[in-house]
Formats: structure tokens, sequence, C-alpha cells
């Protein structure tokens, strides 16, 4: 019963982080069911040191970094809150709403949206990354940099456009 009223309580919030991962709905809702999986299984560990929402947010990214490492997120997606610095969104008319960010964030090839996912948004190092991703730092750092590049070259683009853009 407890757990139930946990699923509930946090499934929005956590299928939110997972769809910045996936844009894939039935994927996206697997990956939530094994990451609560996960937390029932490893509540006894949760400390109370943080928020549980922190605490079950790390499961979910874990989940999502699993489900595509293990290969089971390489079907059409072959995988090889605000932006801070130098990744501020701004447009013509100085404002990008949160549904258009999640759709240039969506267009991303899968594993630079991960890592973007991972170092911009849930402030995971280059390191953290490598290790829980199972690639390099370097890579991770290309990543990086290569989301950038396309993120500004995305959201110079209008909403409507993004798509058809996004592709070629």
């Amino acid at each position: 019963m407890c757990q139930e009223k946990l699923y509930y309580l946090f499934f929005d919030r956590m299928l939110a982080v997972i769809r910045r991962y996936t844009s894939d709905r039935d994927k996206a809702t697997d990956i939530l069911n094994n990451g609560f999986l996960r937390a029932f299984t490893k509540i006894a560990q949760y400390q109370q040191t943080g928020s549980f929402e922190g605490w079950l947010r790390r499961i979910m990214v874990h989940a999502v970094a699993d489900y595509f490492r293990n290969g089971a997120g390489q079907t059409k997606e072959q995988m090889p809150g605000e932006l801070p610095g130098d990744l501020a969104i701004t447009t013509e008319s100085n404002t990008l709403e949160y549904k258009d960010l999640l759709l240039v964030l969506q267009q991303l090839p899968p594993t630079t949206r991960i890592v973007i996912n991972l170092f911009i948004i849930e402030g995971y190092s280059h390191k953290e990354i490598a290790e829980l991703l199972g690639i390099s730092t370097g890579t991770t750092k290309w990543h990086v940099a290569e989301g950038k590049r396309l993120l500004q070259r995305y959201i110079a683009a209008p909403p409507s456009s993004l798509k058809r853009n996004m592709n070629g």
C-alpha cells in the first residue's frame, strides 16, 4: 500500500525526468517502472540525508542509463528547469517555451541527449557520466560540445520547423 502511494505521488515527476531522455512514452514508462522496482527493493538503503525525491531521481537516471547501455533502447533510437551559463536559451522573442525545449532536446541523437541531460540538467560530472554510461570522459565532453552546438542551431529555428530542420 505504501509503495503504491509513493508510485502515484512521484509518477508524473519521475516520468518527466525520463521523458527528457526518450520521446517514446511506452519506453519511458518501462524505464519508470524498472526504476520504481529498483527503488522499492533498495528503499532500506535510503539514508534520509537528502530529499527522497532526489534519491529517487538518481535511481531513475541510472535506470535510463542502464536501459540504453544494455541495448534495450536500441530500436529506432540507436545509441552510439533552466539551462545554465552558455546554454541560456534565447530566441528572437527572448523566450523558449518549456514544451519547445523538450522538443529540441528530443531531436538530439540519443547518446548526446543522455549526456546533455546528465551533465547540464542533472549536474553529473564528466567522470560520473563516463562511469554510468561506460564511455570515456573525452567522449562525454565531445557529446556535451556537440549537444550545445546542435541545440544552438535547433533553437535558432522556429518551433514549427524543428522536426523538419532536425532531420536535414
